[in-house]
């Protein structure tokens, strides 16, 4: 079964802490023209409103049905489809705080299969975003609901076979789409855990027949790979022809990262991309999504992913020549590519740098805690990463970088603050055990300086930030930047009352610091986990 016509778009995550403003959807909806796409998939959960649920999105800067379709109107005029993207299973974790959605709770952010008022629910999502689209297609989710069945639903009715659970809620929620007059497609993803273990990649992945035969014919699978897994072609091969059995539409979801801490991943999208946009070109894929996640908190501007948004259109259309692209790129947006690309230097380690490298030490570093120093032994693996030279880089390229230039200039003062607090927990501990009081007095003066410089980093990153969004979730980013800098201080402190003697010991400086996360190397994207091990 095929659409009408090929899609090629983009896809927005508004859902997690960052509701992107009307103003700025439409310039990326402009920059969207340039580039060729056609299709714009905004992924809203619970922020937009139903009238009658004033707590669905509460406190969250949900979308007016007057803004959905200003939206709507003015990517028509370009020529691009606006679709959105909701969830009718998991995923609801912030909506589910609040106490008038508990009854509706299976566990976690899941939502409780068999409920009748489930599914009164979930129609309310539906008729409230009816008529705000020109589009009939939506997105109703289902992924990740790793848990279905296994908590209230299990007291209620007790084990039921996840598969047929899935499947028959899944029926449901395209019969009350189908009644609205929605075409929906879905996260494919739930459909293989549960017969793999939990596992979604791989080059001999399982398929119960029983489940692939029940899927309904309305509904499309939209297979999700962003290059999670070893990138060879083999496993995109599998995983196509494994969708292929369903026999249904399929639509293929890829990633241009800008989710794992306020650098983007330019270079790794391209790498994972390109076999990806090969591959699915071959399988004769119409549908193609480039996703952009928000993953705690909207940390990097979707803008910081230009490159990649290019780069993958021209992958699906068989240009791979990077020249070709940078040639290209520079054409439609007036400045240079390989200036943007600077954008990833924040999360280039000192490793020998290789495209798959997925770290993240612009953030993992900025928040890993000088006296704790969860990640300082993953640091000292990868060596002195010259953020000095960062700053310089990027700060020399802000000017390059026309009307982006704010882009560079942000992750100069980013670099900046990392120039001192990438390695001032390994300094202070080491001085600290050599009993070096010269040192330790020196490093007194770099937590100081650490801070102010991380107050400049805190005023740019604002106005960044609010520059794109609404204002709802920035207290999130302004709770971990302003606690970020409160710590630095009250580290300073506790220091000096050591020096001066008011203080015997530094008791977290005396522990031994144990490999904690190596196995991911730097990239740690969890600001609850970088910050304590104790509960936050």
């Amino acid at each position: 079964m095929e659409r009408e016509k090929e899609r090629f778009g983009v896809m927005i995550c508004c859902s997690t802490s960052a509701v992107m403003k009307v103003e700025r959807v439409k310039k990326l909806l402009d920059e969207m023209q340039k580039m060729g796409y056609n299709l714009l998939e905004m992924c809203l959960d619970d922020i937009y409103k139903i009238e009658s649920e004033p707590y669905f999105g509460y406190l969250r800067g949900g979308y007016t049905k007057a803004e959905l379709k200003e939206i709507d109107d003015y990517a028509y005029e370009r020529g691009i489809e606006v679709v959105p993207c909701i969830q009718t299973l998991a995923h609801l974790n912030n909506l589910v705080k609040n106490p008038p959605y508990w009854e509706l709770v299976d566990n976690g952010g899941i939502l409780l299969v068999d409920e009748p008022k489930t599914y009164a629910f979930v129609e309310k999502m539906l008729q409230a975003l009816k008529g705000c689209f020109r589009s009939n297609l939506i997105n109703i989710g289902m992924d990740e609901a790793h848990t279905v069945g296994l908590g209230r639903y299990l007291d209620k009715h007790g084990y039921v076979n996840r598969h047929e659970l899935l499947v028959r809620h899944l029926n449901k929620v395209v019969e009350l789409a189908t009644k609205y007059g929605f075409k929906p497609h879905m996260w494919s993803d739930m459909f293989f855990r549960l017969s793999n273990g939990g596992g979604y990649y791989g080059e001999d992945i399982k398929l119960e027949q029983s489940a692939i035969d029940k899927v309904p014919e309305e509904v499309a699978l939209c297979y999700w790979d962003y290059g999670e897994h070893e990138v060879k072609d083999e496993i995109y091969e599998a995983m196509f022809a494994a969708h292929e059995k369903f026999g249904r539409e399929l639509w293929f979801a890829g990633g241009a990262w800008c989710w794992n801490g306020f650098a983007p991943l330019n270079e790794f999208s391209l790498y994972t991309m390109e076999p990806a946009m090969r591959l699915a070109k071959k399988h004769g894929v119409k549908n193609v999504l480039i996703t952009l996640w928000t993953d705690e908190g909207n940390e990097c501007s979707f803008f910081s992913v230009l490159p990649s948004l290019y780069a993958i259109k021209q992958f699906y259309e068989g240009n791979l020549d990077r020249a070709k692209l940078a040639q290209g790129f520079q054409d439609i947006f007036g400045v240079s590519f390989d200036d943007f690309m600077l954008l990833d230097l924040p999360n280039q380690t000192g490793r020998p740098r290789t495209p798959f490298i997925r770290e993240n030490p612009c953030k993992s570093l900025l928040y890993n805690d000088c006296f704790l120093g969860l990640l300082d032994h993953s640091l000292s693996l990868n060596g002195h990463i010259p953020y000095g030279e960062y700053a310089k880089t990027l700060a020399a390229a802000s000017k390059r970088l026309g009307e982006y230039g704010y882009l560079a200039e942000g992750l100069s003062l980013l670099c900046s603050v990392l120039e001192i607090k990438a390695e001032l927990g390994i300094k202070t501990r080491r001085a600290y055990k050599d009993g070096d009081i010269a040192a330790l007095e020196k490093l007194t003066g770099d937590y100081a300086e650490c801070a102010k410089r991380l107050d400049v980093f805190i005023q740019s990153h604002k106005k960044r930030w609010l520059g794109d969004n609404k204002p709802f979730g920035w207290e999130i980013q302004q709770a971990r930047l302003g606690g970020l800098h409160a710590r630095l201080l009250d580290c300073k402190e506790r220091l000096t009352a050591y020096l001066q003697g008011d203080e015997t010991a530094v008791i977290e400086l005396d522990e031994e610091i144990l490999p904690y996360v190596d196995e991911w190397g730097l990239n740690f994207n969890s600001y609850r986990g970088l910050v304590s091990p104790s509960e936050l």
